[in-house]
Protein backbone atom coordinates (compact mmCIF):
# COMPACT_ATOMS: atom_id res chain seq x y z
CA UNK A 1 0.00 0.00 0.00
CA UNK A 2 1.23 3.73 -1.06
CA UNK A 3 1.21 5.95 1.73
CA UNK A 4 0.61 9.46 0.58
CA UNK A 5 3.47 12.07 1.61
CA UNK A 6 1.98 15.10 3.46
CA UNK A 7 2.86 18.52 1.78
CA UNK A 8 4.72 20.81 3.69
CA UNK A 9 3.00 24.17 2.95
CA UNK A 10 5.78 27.17 3.19
CA UNK A 11 3.92 29.82 5.13
CA UNK A 12 5.13 33.32 3.04
CA UNK A 13 5.22 36.53 5.22
CA UNK A 14 2.17 38.46 6.41
CA UNK A 15 2.89 42.22 5.63
CA UNK A 16 -0.26 44.80 6.82
CA UNK A 17 -0.12 48.44 7.31
CA UNK A 18 -3.63 50.05 9.59
CA UNK A 19 -2.74 53.74 7.70
CA UNK A 20 -2.99 52.82 4.39
CA UNK A 21 0.11 52.11 3.52
CA UNK A 22 2.28 54.65 5.65
CA UNK A 23 3.26 51.84 8.06
CA UNK A 24 4.57 48.83 7.13
CA UNK A 25 3.94 45.62 9.82
CA UNK A 26 4.72 41.98 9.25
CA UNK A 27 2.29 39.61 11.00
CA UNK A 28 3.83 37.21 12.98
CA UNK A 29 1.90 33.63 13.16
CA UNK A 30 1.72 34.49 16.86
CA UNK A 31 -0.51 37.33 16.78
CA UNK A 32 2.49 40.19 16.84
CA UNK A 33 3.86 42.65 14.66
CA UNK A 34 7.28 43.17 13.64
CA UNK A 35 7.86 47.23 12.59
CA UNK A 36 9.34 46.79 8.59
CA UNK A 37 8.68 50.05 7.30
CA UNK A 38 7.36 53.89 8.83
CA UNK A 39 6.99 56.84 6.50
CA UNK A 40 7.85 60.25 8.13
CA UNK A 41 4.51 61.67 7.70
CA UNK A 42 3.32 58.25 10.21
CA UNK A 43 6.40 59.19 12.46
CA UNK A 44 5.44 62.71 12.89
CA UNK A 45 2.07 61.61 13.24
CA UNK A 46 3.69 59.78 16.35
CA UNK A 47 5.32 62.49 17.91
CA UNK A 48 2.40 64.57 17.31
CA UNK A 49 0.25 62.23 19.70
CA UNK A 50 3.08 61.77 22.26
CA UNK A 51 3.76 66.00 21.99
CA UNK A 52 -0.44 66.20 22.72
CA UNK A 53 -0.26 66.03 26.39
CA UNK A 54 2.57 69.28 26.05
CA UNK A 55 -0.85 71.60 25.41
CA UNK A 56 -3.62 72.25 27.10
CA UNK A 57 -5.50 73.27 30.39
CA UNK A 58 -3.48 71.11 32.46
CA UNK A 59 0.02 71.55 30.70
CA UNK A 60 -0.95 75.20 31.64
CA UNK A 61 -1.36 74.66 34.91
CA UNK A 62 2.02 72.61 35.13
CA UNK A 63 3.78 75.03 33.62
CA UNK A 64 2.40 77.61 36.45
CA UNK A 65 3.77 75.48 39.12
CA UNK A 66 6.90 75.04 37.47
CA UNK A 67 8.56 78.49 36.66
CA UNK A 68 11.52 76.60 35.04
CA UNK A 69 9.50 74.56 32.65
CA UNK A 70 7.22 78.08 31.96
CA UNK A 71 10.42 79.76 31.60
CA UNK A 72 11.49 77.08 29.02
CA UNK A 73 8.01 76.66 27.41
CA UNK A 74 8.29 80.65 26.99
CA UNK A 75 11.66 80.49 24.96
CA UNK A 76 10.02 78.22 23.23
CA UNK A 77 7.25 80.01 22.20
CA UNK A 78 9.72 82.60 21.03
CA UNK A 79 11.62 80.62 19.04
CA UNK A 80 8.44 78.98 17.53
CA UNK A 81 7.34 82.04 16.17
CA UNK A 82 10.46 83.54 14.57
CA UNK A 83 10.79 80.28 12.88
CA UNK A 84 7.61 80.13 11.63
CA UNK A 85 7.21 83.46 10.87
CA UNK A 86 10.09 83.51 8.44
CA UNK A 87 9.32 80.16 6.88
Amino acid sequence: MKTKKKKKIKAEPIFVSPDGGETVYQQLPDGNRVLVEQSQKAKDEETAYEEAEMVGVEAIELRRKYPTLKKAWDRYRVIWRLVSDND
